[in-house]
């Protein structure tokens, strides 16, 4: 997990150099100041209403994500006994 972290911020460190020499940067920019606008506009619904929904809305989609996923399977399925991943997990 912790090597992950390491190879994606080396990447991150690598890109950014060359985003900025490819004028991406201002690109990046435009993009987040139109989702913010977006973001601020006014609407019939209140936007704090909006932010509950969508907080609820994602903590469904994980509690259904989580119950649909198939069970695992033990190492010896006529002993019923789990496998080291069930123990740590």
């Amino acid at each position: 997990m912790r090597r992950n972290l390491v190879t994606a911020a080396i990447i991150a460190v690598l890109a950014a150099p060359a985003l900025y020499l490819l004028g991406l940067w201002a690109v990046i920019a435009d993009w987040l100041v139109l989702g913010l606008s977006f973001l601020a506009e006014s609407t019939l619904v209140p936007n704090w209403l909006l932010a509950l929904l969508t907080i609820c809305a994602i903590i469904v989609a994980g509690i259904l994500g989580t119950a649909l996923r198939p069970p695992r399977e033990s190492a010896y399925p006529e002993t019923s006994e789990p496998t080291d991943k069930d123990a740590a997990g």
